[in-house]
């Protein structure tokens, strides 16, 4: 069930999705992805590129 946010008593409720206006798909925008987020990806990907590359080593080292 979607959230609505209700002005009157300053707080979100919970509506069936029937009760909600159904909007345009050029109406509704994503969220903005935020810097801090980038950082953490970039660095889980930093970590797994590391890991990759030991995988890499002791694959070709069990080759010989």
């Amino acid at each position: 069930m979607p959230h609505v946010f209700n002005h009157d008593k300053n707080e979100f409720e919970q509506i069936h999705s029937h009760l909600v206006p159904q909007r345009s798909s050029r109406a509704v925008k994503k969220r903005q992805r935020v810097s801090e987020s980038m950082k953490f990806l970039l660095a889980q990907e930093a970590t797994l590129t590391k890991k990759e590359e030991a995988r890499a080593k002791r694959k070709e080292a069990m080759k010989d």
